[in-house]
């Protein structure tokens, strides 16, 4: 049941990630004072859409970074008790705070999703997050991660994640 809930709030969130916004942007430029960098696959991005949002009522906190809807990552706190505090983060610690990342690339030849989240059957995925401010009304933090593509229960292929950082103001739910 939980992986099924977890499952929803992952295909929610790209849905709302790839219908909300329009811009014409790149992924690179200058960092602004909300930013969102991170290596993918060794490849510097600097994303000019940068958000964050308490979903769920608040106990669920998103931060993602997009360019013109061709590619955007996001990070995904929950918490099915309390709103997310400043701390470290990972898919297999004991913290009772579920992650979700995800990286979603779109071409001429379709779109590619990857994902990490606590309670995969694979032990190929990997998330590090660390949030170092947090309150009402921003967020700034680093993070790290391999996130994967599957087809069943095997994983076709691999995103990783590096030197990620982020400072977001956060939009209230």
């Amino acid at each position: 049941m939980k992986r099924t809930l977890t499952l929803g709030l992952f295909l929610s969130l790209l849905t709302f990630l790839y219908t909300g916004c329009s811009k014409d942007d790149d992924a690179n430029g200058e960092v602004q004072e909300n930013y969102f960098k991170v290596k993918v696959d060794g490849t510097e991005k600097i994303f000019p859409i940068v958000e964050a949002r308490w979903v769920d009522g608040g106990n669920y906190l998103s931060i993602y970074g997009m360019n013109s809807g061709k590619e955007s990552v996001t990070v995904t706190v929950m918490s099915e008790k309390t709103r997310v505090p400043a701390g470290q983060y990972s898919l297999d610690d004991a913290s009772g705070y579920t992650i979700l990342s995800a990286h979603t690339a779109s071409s001429s030849n379709g779109q590619l999703n990857a994902a990490a989240t606590r309670g995969t059957v694979s032990t190929d995925d990997a998330f590090d997050l660390k949030i170092t401010k947090i309150d009402n009304g921003q967020v700034q933090g680093s993070f790290t991660g391999t996130l994967i593509r599957v087809e069943g229960l095997n994983t076709i292929g691999k995103v990783v994640l590096t030197d990620g950082q982020f400072k977001a103001s956060i939009k209230p739910n």
